[in-house]
Protein backbone atom coordinates (compact mmCIF):
# COMPACT_ATOMS: atom_id res chain seq x y z
CA UNK A 1 0.00 0.00 0.00
CA UNK A 2 1.64 3.16 -0.80
CA UNK A 3 1.76 5.75 1.30
CA UNK A 4 -0.97 8.37 -0.53
CA UNK A 5 -3.65 5.74 0.24
CA UNK A 6 -2.24 4.93 3.50
CA UNK A 7 -2.93 8.33 5.02
CA UNK A 8 -6.54 8.83 3.20
CA UNK A 9 -7.51 5.94 5.11
CA UNK A 10 -6.24 7.70 8.20
CA UNK A 11 -8.10 10.89 7.37
CA UNK A 12 -11.30 8.78 7.25
CA UNK A 13 -10.42 6.46 10.17
CA UNK A 14 -10.34 9.67 12.05
CA UNK A 15 -13.23 11.17 11.52
CA UNK A 16 -15.37 8.12 10.90
CA UNK A 17 -16.91 5.80 13.32
CA UNK A 18 -15.88 2.15 12.24
CA UNK A 19 -18.13 0.55 14.44
CA UNK A 20 -21.12 2.19 12.49
CA UNK A 21 -20.64 0.61 9.59
CA UNK A 22 -20.59 4.34 7.70
CA UNK A 23 -24.24 3.76 8.21
CA UNK A 24 -23.74 7.63 9.42
CA UNK A 25 -24.43 9.62 5.84
CA UNK A 26 -21.74 12.51 6.45
CA UNK A 27 -19.22 9.37 7.12
CA UNK A 28 -20.28 7.51 3.78
CA UNK A 29 -20.08 10.70 2.02
CA UNK A 30 -16.92 11.61 3.25
CA UNK A 31 -15.11 8.01 2.33
CA UNK A 32 -17.03 8.19 -0.92
CA UNK A 33 -15.62 11.63 -2.03
CA UNK A 34 -11.79 10.87 -0.58
CA UNK A 35 -12.02 7.25 -2.90
CA UNK A 36 -13.25 9.24 -5.79
CA UNK A 37 -10.40 12.34 -5.18
CA UNK A 38 -7.86 9.06 -4.81
CA UNK A 39 -9.05 7.27 -7.83
CA UNK A 40 -9.15 10.45 -10.16
CA UNK A 41 -5.33 11.09 -8.98
CA UNK A 42 -4.70 7.43 -10.24
CA UNK A 43 -4.58 5.63 -6.51
CA UNK A 44 -5.60 1.78 -7.64
CA UNK A 45 -8.31 0.77 -5.09
CA UNK A 46 -8.34 -2.62 -4.14
CA UNK A 47 -10.78 -4.18 -1.55
CA UNK A 48 -8.85 -6.73 0.29
CA UNK A 49 -6.28 -4.37 0.69
CA UNK A 50 -8.41 -1.50 2.21
CA UNK A 51 -10.34 -4.07 4.00
CA UNK A 52 -7.19 -5.34 5.71
CA UNK A 53 -6.14 -2.32 6.48
CA UNK A 54 -8.98 -1.17 8.12
CA UNK A 55 -9.32 -4.62 9.90
CA UNK A 56 -5.86 -4.14 11.40
CA UNK A 57 -6.92 -0.37 12.52
CA UNK A 58 -10.02 -2.16 14.44
CA UNK A 59 -12.80 -1.76 12.16
CA UNK A 60 -14.92 -4.97 12.80
CA UNK A 61 -14.88 -7.36 10.01
CA UNK A 62 -18.11 -6.70 8.13
CA UNK A 63 -17.43 -2.69 8.52
CA UNK A 64 -14.24 -3.28 7.17
CA UNK A 65 -15.25 -5.49 4.48
CA UNK A 66 -17.98 -2.82 3.41
CA UNK A 67 -14.83 0.27 3.26
CA UNK A 68 -12.93 -1.90 0.73
CA UNK A 69 -15.92 -3.16 -1.53
CA UNK A 70 -17.03 0.98 -1.58
CA UNK A 71 -13.61 1.82 -2.39
CA UNK A 72 -12.50 -0.98 -5.18
CA UNK A 73 -16.41 0.03 -6.43
CA UNK A 74 -15.09 3.72 -7.21
CA UNK A 75 -12.00 2.42 -8.20
CA UNK A 76 -13.55 0.36 -10.93
CA UNK A 77 -14.71 3.92 -12.37
CA UNK A 78 -17.98 4.08 -11.03
CA UNK A 79 -19.10 8.04 -10.20
CA UNK A 80 -20.24 7.77 -6.18
CA UNK A 81 -23.32 9.62 -5.50
CA UNK A 82 -21.83 12.19 -2.98
CA UNK A 83 -24.48 14.08 -0.89
CA UNK A 84 -23.77 17.92 0.11
CA UNK A 85 -19.96 18.51 0.84
CA UNK A 86 -17.21 18.78 -0.37
CA UNK A 87 -16.29 17.00 3.14
CA UNK A 88 -12.46 17.51 2.63
CA UNK A 89 -10.23 20.58 1.57
CA UNK A 90 -9.90 21.15 -2.50
CA UNK A 91 -6.30 20.16 -1.80
CA UNK A 92 -6.45 17.26 0.16
CA UNK A 93 -4.56 14.80 -2.56
CA UNK A 94 -1.67 17.77 -2.25
CA UNK A 95 -2.02 17.66 1.74
CA UNK A 96 -1.75 14.01 2.10
CA UNK A 97 1.05 13.04 -0.65
CA UNK A 98 3.26 16.10 0.89
CA UNK A 99 6.12 14.98 3.36
CA UNK A 100 4.94 14.66 7.00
Amino acid sequence: MDTLLEKALEAINLRTDSSADLSHSNDRNAAKEMFLRLYLAGEILLAEEIEAWAQNHGWPPRNAEELGALAQHIGMGNEPLISDGPWWKENIIEILSSPA
